[in-house]
């Protein structure tokens, strides 16, 4: 499946909206509201982050994709700009695999499922270092992808991302978003399904850090009378996540439910569509829940996808 830039900015996505829980001086220690706007935000960047969940199913698609590592497109102009949601393009994203070094070149892949046995890209200075006219980057960490049945061709894989870190320096502050953590595919009756587990975390000029943990399952199911198979994109399918989004920053905190009212209907020609620039999301139809439990409260808003555009946020309950 093509990857699209929307999908490759997905990392960091959830920890940068998160932070605009906070106010934009230090209030780390008075109890959490999340407003209307608020969990508009979060509804945004779940909805992005799904969007790049499908998009790890497959091994090429992992490593397309850096493993869902954060990226220059995804970092606040400043603190100020990030709680006007407006980030960064000062770098493309293709920038970050350039400067990676793999541990093989091509993954030695002994079954031949398109799956590499044991693979790596590491990101280290100063190869990783970037700057434009205004801003500086640093890349750090590493992606690894594993073959977790080497002998035999399939579908299965485990992957994830060591101490990645991009820091970023400029006139308008400083700081850095980090992702960590490890994901899975397995090849399920129905289809495949797939586990992930990432703790991100984000520190900005003048806002304390956040650490966002993301927890989730999804399925995914061929449409009837189409197959998925090893080194091919994937076909029509359902795509069904639920898991929990947790959020910390100093004494604050809040706790995102995320759950599949109307599973997430996957369309090949949608999902091709992103490449081309034609679609915006892989998704003709589909609707997620997101609920939040605060300090000072709840409310729920849905995700909701139709058509390949992309999604659209409602509050239903505040």
């Amino acid at each position: 499946m093509p990857i699209s830039p929307r999908t490759l900015s997905r990392g960091g996505v959830l920890v940068i909206g998160a932070l605009t829980l906070a106010a934009c001086k230090d209030s780390s220690t008075s109890p959490l509201n999340v407003t209307p706007d608020q969990l508009q935000a979060i509804g945004e960047s779940v909805a992005t982050e799904l969007e790049g969940g499908v998009a790890q199913l497959t091994a090429q698609d992992v490593m397309n994709s850096n493993g869902g590592a954060p990226s220059f497109s995804r970092v606040p102009r400043s603190p100020a700009a990030m709680f006007g949601r407006s980030m960064s393009r000062a770098s493309s994203t293709t920038d970050i695999a350039q400067c990676g070094v793999a541990s093989q070149n091509p993954p030695v892949d002994s079954d031949g499922d398109g799956i590499p046995d044991n693979w790596s890209l590491t990101f280290s200075l100063p190869a990783c270092h970037f700057a434009d006219q205004t801003n500086s980057y640093d890349i750090t960490g590493a992606l690894h992808v594993t073959d977790t049945q080497p002998g035999t061709a399939g579908l299965a894989l485990s992957f994830g991302l060591d101490n990645f870190k991009l820091a970023f320096s400029g006139a308008d502050g400083s700081g850095y978003v980090s992702r960590d953590g490890t994901a899975s595919v397995n090849v399920s009756g129905s289809g495949l399904s797939q586990t992930e587990d990432w703790t991100e975390v984000a520190l900005l000029t003048g806002v304390t850090s956040a650490t966002v943990d993301i927890n989730w399952t999804s399925t995914f199911a061929a449409a009837a009378g189409q197959s998925i198979t090893a080194g091919h994109s994937l076909p029509d399918g359902t795509y069904t996540p639920n898991g929990t989004v947790g959020f910390r920053q100093g004494n604050r905190v809040a706790s995102f439910s995320v759950t599949t009212m109307d599973p997430l209907q996957y369309s090949a020609s949608c999902a091709a569509g992103v490449a081309q620039g034609t679609s915006i999301t892989p998704f003709s139809a589909g609707r997620i829940r997101v609920a939040v439990t605060s300090q000072e409260g709840s409310g729920f808003a849905d995700v909701t996808y139709s058509s390949c555009n992309s999604a659209t946020v409602t509050l239903v309950s505040q």
